[in-house]
């Protein structure tokens, strides 16, 4: 045994020393965890959550962990609270319960523990039931043993290092699969904190094992703890998606792990995958709504914040660049941009300092145009990359965000140019 394994199987003693019994009262009911930070991962539990809300009517509670800011955005965050969903940010969470988490594999032992359910479903943000899985919870195996897990197409090996990295006896099992786990967290709960210990020492434990994969089985093993295994493995097509299996061998979880679900461009297809159409249901709404961009607004005063609240009411806009035809622009809440969004222009917020009032408009890496609004309330603005190029923002008065004083401007303003009426009647 080198120094890095004493070290470490030293901290591994001293956890197994110091498990707490579970703390009756801090948890409650059945739910769903997700951890899903991150354009690509959101994109993918957004569908997840849509089709078990609307195709496969899952009431279960839902809770999408991720890591601060960068990784959800306001925007995405309402997307999920309209299904339902409650956001957690691990970084707020990590604060009041302290622990060594770093990254998305690791999250998942913490957010199972830390969440506000006591019978969990841990589902990866990449899997699709065929069925409402709130079943799983009536399982007798689970009711027996408080914790169901799903075999792997390989095997946890007997010559591996992870038995004698833990001080277990070397055996040959069926590794685990862990795009779903689930636990009862009042059974499980001195298994869950060795879990949680082995994923915080994942610059060791992770050389031997694939992830947080088999740190769910090592958890029960080193604590004795009862868990029960899906008799079946999975059926898989390739590496692009495992079929995981109920106890009586029909398929419940579809898991995508290289045939992710992408927000734009073609998705892959699988033969004999379940529920697609629902799946490009949930990923045309996502784009109806949400432009792709973990957009975050820096912070700002109150009086930027209700201008921003008034301006998502008012809404409805021209954009002009003199020279061009003036286009329709929709200032949506949370910083979007609805119909009007190209490559130039993608989120918006606004800034009030000093008594002069700013609106902001950003492309995918940042802001592209600023707009000050003038004493009759119409915005004059220029290109932030070209200095040289000028822009105006009218509100448009068809959509009642804007007086007769509004229209008759614009008019004057863009001469050789359909009128609002003109337009209009054209079909703009």
């Amino acid at each position: 045994m080198n120094g890095d394994d004493r070290r470490y199987r030293k901290a591994l003693e001293a956890c197994l020393r110091r498990l707490e019994p579970y703390p009756k009262g801090r948890f409650a009911g059945q739910g769903i965890v997700i951890c899903a930070g991150g354009p690509a991962l959101f994109t993918n539990a957004f569908v997840l959550v849509h089709v078990l809300r609307t195709a496969l009517r899952c009431r279960l509670p839902i809770e999408v962990w991720y890591f601060g800011r960068p990784e959800l955005s306001p925007r995405m965050a309402n997307l999920l609270h309209l299904m339902d969903v409650r956001t957690v940010d691990a970084t707020d969470e990590l604060v009041k319960q302290p622990a060594a988490i770093r990254d998305g594999w690791q999250l998942k032992a913490y957010a199972l523990i830390a969440s506000a359910f006591e019978q969990t479903l841990l589902l990866d943000a990449d899997i699709v039931p065929t069925r409402d899985p709130a079943c799983v919870f009536d399982w007798p195996e689970f009711e027996s043993t408080g914790a169901v897990l799903w075999p792997d197409l390989v095997d946890l090996v007997a010559e591996s290092h992870i038995w004698r990295a833990c001080g277990l006896a070397p055996r040959t099992v069926a590794s685990i699969e862990s795009g779903q786990v689930l636990i009862d967290k009042a059974k499980c709960w001195q298994a869950l904190q060795v879990t949680l210990h082995l994923n915080e020492c994942a610059e060791h434990y992770y050389r031997f094992v694939y992830g947080d994969k088999d740190t769910w089985q090592l958890g029960f093993l080193l604590t004795g703890s009862a868990y029960s295994l899906i008799p079946q493995r999975p059926l898989a097509d390739g590496s692009w998606c495992f079929y995981q299996r109920d106890f009586e061998g029909g398929i419940l979880f579809q898991h995508r792990t290289r045939a992710k679900w992408r927000y734009s461009g073609a998705q892959d297809d699988l033969p004999g995958f379940v529920g697609l159409e629902a799946c490009i249901d949930a990923l045309s709404a996502l784009r109806r709504d949400w432009n792709g961009i973990v957009f975050n607004a820096p912070e700002r005063n109150l009086e930027a914040l209700r201008l921003d609240a008034q301006l998502a009411r008012q809404c409805h806009f021209r954009f002009w660049v003199p020279g061009q035809t003036p286009e329709k622009l929709q200032l949506l809440a949370d910083g979007e941009i609805g119909p009007g969004s190209n490559n130039e222009r993608r989120n918006w917020y606004s800034e009030v300092e000093a008594g002069e009032i700013r609106l902001i408009i950003c492309d995918a890496f940042g802001p592209r145009w600023r707009f000050t609004r003038e004493v009759d309330g119409r915005w004059a603005g220029r290109s932030l990359i070209d200095p040289t190029i000028e822009a105006y923002l009218v509100a448009d008065a068809r959509h009642g965000a804007a007086s007769e004083d509004a229209r008759s401007y614009v008019n004057a303003q863009w001469p050789g140019h359909l009128s609002y009426s003109s337009r209009e009647e054209a079909g703009a």
